[in-house]
């Protein structure tokens, strides 16, 4: 039976694209379109799984591409890409840009074979991009770890994975730019660090790696001892993997699911089994709600055990340093929202505006922050205070009682002297 369509042609077109990469789905579409008295043909074979390149760039009807990118030229490609997240198999890479609007950008992650698209991610849902260096590896190797934001989608409605793919420090043979051109200096590793950055650019945002400044580990890299290391190896649970303490935040990886802990989600970082060689580190972070029917952010515990004490000396200065141990610094962390991941214009130090962001500043030279930062330095200091004194009033009270207990003796002593003299006359 055929109807006509009472859904957008677009809609329409993007329930046709979803079935073809989940025909699970397709039961569950054609009952939503029996309701909404839409039937119309599905030409779509239920044996294929995965959408067709030329599918996200053309529709029937005059429909948009589901992806939201109309008109899209590939800003870079790269062949051969090792992935371990969310697949471990090599992929090309792209770099996708609508023609019209730069900012509409996205990354994908195209089957070699069928050039069907296996995973994507628009880049306004886009968490962070990291770049750290592979751990234990006899030649250099860095991971590029992409985080999307919480509750992230793509334009079709599917859930955004993470991505882990490695890139060598070598000649990047096979790569592609629309833009600056690849020099003989370049890596893959500058490469696509270069084009990632120039993808997160229009949201204020670019690739983190590393700062010695942060955090060094002091256990030498066997395979290469005058290289520092910038990683702590740990587990969580029976899963082993890396901890990188970095100027934004604390990451987890590189086995799925990977972790990030951006310094305004954490409530507060302790230290558990403490033992001669090792150590356990909870980090407790706010977790976004998990339904629309949950207001407020709940507070998880993820413990990472087996750290090694050479360490706990970098780590315990790191976490001081961030004020991660202090639960009550929460609140300000997140009203600050650290600017580390901004890149710096001038003026800036340290990621932070001089001018606070364009806070506003009072009479007194500070801003609202600051004065909420000083006014709660001032409690702790009074409270710390009354503390002291409190204590010097028992004591001074204890004091003055014997005084007074040897103060009465003697007023009884002259009280009897007076009597005994009274009788004597």
């Amino acid at each position: 039976m055929s109807t006509t369509s009472t859904l957008p042609p677009e809609l329409d077109a993007r329930i046709n694209d979803a079935i073809t990469r989940y025909p699970d789905l397709r039961p569950l579409f054609e009952d939503i379109r029996r309701h909404s008295n839409a039937s119309p043909d599905i030409s779509i074979p239920a044996h294929s799984k995965k959408r067709k390149l030329e599918d996200q760039v053309s529709h029937t009807n005059g429909a948009s591409a589901p992806i939201g990118i109309s008109n899209p030229t590939i800003a870079f490609e790269c062949k051969d890409v090792s992935f371990q997240v969310p697949a471990r198999k090599k992929l090309k890479l792209q770099l996708v840009a609508d023609v019209k609007d730069k900012a509409k950008q996205e990354v994908r992650l195209q089957n070699q074979q069928s050039n069907a698209i296996d995973h994507s991610i628009p880049a306004d849902q886009i968490e962070q991009v990291f770049c750290l260096p592979v751990p234990e590896k006899q030649q250099r190797q860095w991971n590029f770890v992409i985080f999307p934001k919480p509750g992230a989608t793509t334009a079709e409605g599917m859930p955004c994975e993470q991505m882990v793919f490695t890139m060598g420090e070598v000649a990047p043979t096979g790569a592609t730019t629309a833009g600056q051109a690849i020099s003989e200096q370049d890596t893959f590793v500058t490469v696509a660090e270069r084009e990632l950055n120039g993808l997160l650019q229009p949201q204020g945002k670019h690739v983190v790696i590393p700062n010695a400044a942060e955090f060094v580990s002091s256990i030498p890299q066997p395979h290469r001892k005058n290289e520092k290391a910038y990683h702590v190896k740990v587990y969580r649970g029976s899963k082993d993997g890396y901890l990188f303490f970095l100027p934004n935040g604390i990451v987890f990886g590189f086995k799925k699911p990977l972790a990030f802990f951006p310094f305004a989600t954490i409530e507060a970082i302790s230290y558990t089994s403490v033992l001669q060689r090792t150590f356990n580190l909870v980090i407790s972070s706010r977790e976004p709600p998990a339904s629309s029917q949950q207001d407020e952010a709940e507070t998880k515990d993820v413990e990472f055990s087996m750290l090694d004490q050479a360490d706990f000396a970098g780590i315990d200065e790191y976490i001081k340093r961030h004020g991660l141990n202090d639960a009550s610094m929460a609140a300000q962390r997140r009203a600050k929202a650290y600017n580390v991941n901004k890149v710096k214009k001038e003026g800036e130090t340290n990621g932070v505006a001089e001018v606070n962001g364009g806070a506003e500043v009072g009479e007194d030279g500070l801003t609202e922050l600051q004065r909420a930062e000083q006014q709660l330095q001032d409690q702790e200091d009074e409270e710390e205070e009354d503390y002291v004194e409190s204590g010097g009033e028992s004591d001074g009270e204890g004091e003055y009682s014997e005084d007074e207990d040897a103060g009465d003796g003697d007023v009884g002593g002259e009280e009897d002297a007076m009597e005994e003299d009274e009788d004597d006359g």
